[in-house]
């Protein structure tokens, strides 16, 4: 006697929840003949950058939010990505922008931050802003990451994953929408969610670039950083600054790694430099 079988409903994936919000997509906010170009992290999206733009778009200014290649929902892909397909995508939207506005900076969060320094020295800009920029990272990955990614081809970042972490569902929620972070199905999916080793190099060579390009960038530039950043520390980005030949202001708040979200306690500091500073580059186009 032949057994009946009744298919069981197909468990959902974590991709079908990553990165759905709309808030995730690029955007474009014309409003204004000066131009910003914001610029996201790793393993962001342009969601992160939408208060800085917002900012800016209340002082009259027009914003776009890139979304770089690999990223959002295109994340399963990730692996396949190179650092200068990154660069590219960045290099293409400032040369659009500059072609179109009288007045255009570049603003970058993270590992965004050393994209924008490299657009910024191969192009004409007319200021930087930068994130909590990531050029190198203190951990024994950077130091021996070519013999790492040998060992270790694939890595599992939430392997360890506490649930019960505040802090930890918040960053989760970032680019998992609508889920339910106590089911235990998706807790033992997002612990096996393995992320190619090499996609890490990727991100280190765009750090490096970034550092290399810091010295050849004339622009005013502003950054900003969290003392309590444990990704990247605030000693390494004093580091950078020190590079920077037109180093407007260098503003240190209390916060961690995600300044641009609004989230610090001080983000009312970070708000009004940003406005200042808007002034500040709409007045030297003006000479």
């Amino acid at each position: 006697m032949r057994c009946m079988t009744r298919d069981r409903p197909a468990v959902p994936t974590l991709a079908a929840f990553a990165y759905r919000s709309p808030d995730h997509a690029p955007f474009f906010w014309e409003n204004g003949p000066h131009a910003i170009l914001l610029i996201h992290g790793f393993p962001g999206t342009p969601a992160e950058m939408r208060r800085v733009g917002r900012v800016f778009v209340e002082e009259g200014w027009s914003a776009q939010g890139v979304l770089l290649p690999g990223f959002g929902v295109g994340f399963e892909a990730l692996g396949d990505i190179c650092c200068s397909d990154w660069q590219a995508a960045v290099d293409e939207a400032v040369s659009k922008l500059r072609r179109a506005y009288a007045t255009l900076v570049v603003a970058g969060n993270s590992f965004g931050a050393s994209l924008a320094l490299v657009a910024a020295a191969r192009q004409p800009v007319d200021g930087v802003i930068l994130f909590a920029p990531f050029w190198r990272l203190d951990s024994w990955l950077d130091r021996f990451y070519p013999l790492a990614a040998r060992i270790l081809p694939r890595i599992r970042p939430f392997a360890r994953a506490d649930f019960s972490d505040p802090k930890f569902r918040t960053e989760l929620m970032h680019f998992l929408s609508d889920i339910d972070l106590d089911d235990p199905l998706l807790q033992t999916q997002i612990r096996q969610l393995e992320l190619p080793t090499r996609v890490l190099g990727q991100v280190r060579c765009a750090g490096r670039l970034g550092y290399t390009a810091a010295g050849r960038v004339a622009a005013p530039t502003l950054i900003f950083q969290g003392r309590n950043d444990p990704l990247v520390r605030p000693r390494r980005t004093q580091q950078l600054a020190r590079r920077l030949p037109n180093l407007v202001s260098y503003v240190e708040v209390d916060g961690e790694h995600d300044l641009v979200r609004g989230a610090a306690p001080e983000w009312w500091q970070v708000e009004q430099t940003l406005r200042a500073f808007a002034a500040y580059i709409v007045a030297g186009s003006k000479h």
